[in-house]
């Protein structure tokens, strides 16, 4: 027997065993791998499903609040208005399964709850809330859970406008001017018609009054020409002009003075002028911004009902309109354009020639044929902005409407909240 070529088979017999085993294990551990990839694949997939139901459970119930707020919120009542607030909260959790789109989920549907409660804090007077959306997945066993604070920010971060002319710059009531004051603007029975940062000129065809002396079909103060029921008459205001202080013969006109805001812009919204682009893009999100003059004379009385901030870019003509309505007024931004107004046209709210800081051009109004802003009518700057024959009526159910009217609120994230943990 050949010893030597017994070993030699022998040894390839074991080697080709060990590599058989070594391939086995191989091949198995392999197909574990496999396992486990698709396990986690599939893991994957279904967290990624709960995850995006989580997001819809969170998009639909912010937008719930959203809706509920614009349709339930008055805040003139100190108190009813925690209740309010409470109810709106509650009708935005989803304390039933609902799928994506709204409806009640079927079997192997994903679906979501979403539970609201307030986080203690506040912006603006009214609470910040948090929701905290839960997904499940088509087979139930994928579950992620997304969370985000929110509130509603006041369109009117700064001051409600409650004086009729707020210029910033010389005022020149050029035309058949007529200005209904604020009767308590400067205190109790101390009305205030126009605030400038300049000078206040006019003419003897220029007339301030209180509202009950505004009359006539061609509405205006009553015979601007010296009746003495106005406040501030045309004679005294054209003798007098420019008027560059305060004068007990005009007494509702504060010309340069002292306590002017250096930022119209931030003491209306309440952010500083070189952070327009905030409140552009609230009017934008709400499709109000850029060209969109001919859309808003289009709206009408409604301008106001989705929400009050229009934002047109360039020029606007509005002619024998009415926009807006004392219950649901308007914010009209002219971002340095002509805005021009003819006709009988009517306007309730605020229109505010903005002097846009990036850009070189100034804003300018052309307003005749009987235009009415009941409201205010507010320039970065005077000269021709001001010019034309128009009217500005101080009404108090208008800035009222301003204060409480849940539309007037714009729905805000806070800022680092979201969280998927």
């Amino acid at each position: 027997m050949n010893t030597k070529k017994y070993q030699q088979g022998l040894a390839t017999v074991i080697v080709a065993i060990v590599l058989l085993v070594i391939m086995t294990v191989m091949v198995i551990f392999a197909a574990r791998v496999g396992v486990f990839d698709v396990r986690m694949a599939a893991n994957e997939a279904r967290y990624k499903e709960a995850l995006i139901t989580a997001e819809a459970g969170l998009d639909y119930s912010t937008q719930r609040f959203s809706s509920e707020f614009t349709r339930l919120y008055d805040g003139t009542d100190a108190g009813t208005a925690g209740t309010t607030l409470a109810t709106i909260a509650n009708n935005a959790q989803v304390n039933t399964n609902t799928e994506p789109d709204g409806t009640a989920p079927e079997a192997g549907d994903p679906y979501f709850t979403v539970t609201v409660t307030n986080t203690g804090a506040s912006y603006g007077g009214i609470p910040v809330y948090e929701f905290v959306s839960t997904g499940v997945g088509a087979d139930g066993t994928g579950t992620a859970t997304v969370r985000r604070q929110v509130t509603m920010a006041n369109v009117f971060g700064g001051t409600v406008p409650d004086v009729p002319v707020i210029v910033g710059g010389a005022v020149g009531t050029g035309g058949n001017f007529n200005v209904v004051a604020n009767p308590n603007g400067a205190g109790e029975g101390v009305p205030v018609s126009v605030w400038s940062s300049g000078d206040i000129s006019g003419t003897n065809s220029s007339a301030t009054c209180h509202f009950e002396f505004y009359d006539g079909n061609n509405a205006q103060c009553s015979n601007p020409s010296g009746n003495t029921e106005n406040i501030s008459m045309g004679g005294d205001l054209a003798a007098l002009s420019p008027i560059s202080s305060h004068d007990p013969t005009v007494p509702d006109l504060l010309p340069n003075d002292p306590n002017f805001p250096a930022d119209i812009f931030a003491f209306i919204f309440g952010v500083p002028r070189a952070q327009w682009e905030l409140k552009y893009a609230e009017a934008d999100a709400n499709l109000q911004a850029g060209n969109v003059c001919a859309q808003l004379n289009a709206a009408g009385t409604g301008a106001g009902d989705n929400f009050p901030l229009w934002w047109v870019n360039g020029n606007c003509n509005i002619s024998t309109a009415v926009l807006g309505s004392v219950d649901s007024p308007v914010i009209l931004v002219i971002d340095d354009g002509q805005f021009k107004s003819t006709g009988n046209t009517q306007i309730n709210g605020i229109v505010y020639m903005f002097d846009n800081p990036t850009n070189p051009a100034q804003p300018s109004a052309q307003l005749g044929g009987t235009t009415e802003i009941v409201g205010s009518f507010i320039s970065d700057v005077g000269g021709a902005a001001m010019q034309g024959s128009y009217s500005v009526v101080y009404d108090p159910n208008l800035v009222a409407s301003f204060q409480a009217n849940g539309s007037n609120y714009n729905f805000a994230y806070i800022p680092g909240s979201w969280r998927d943990f």
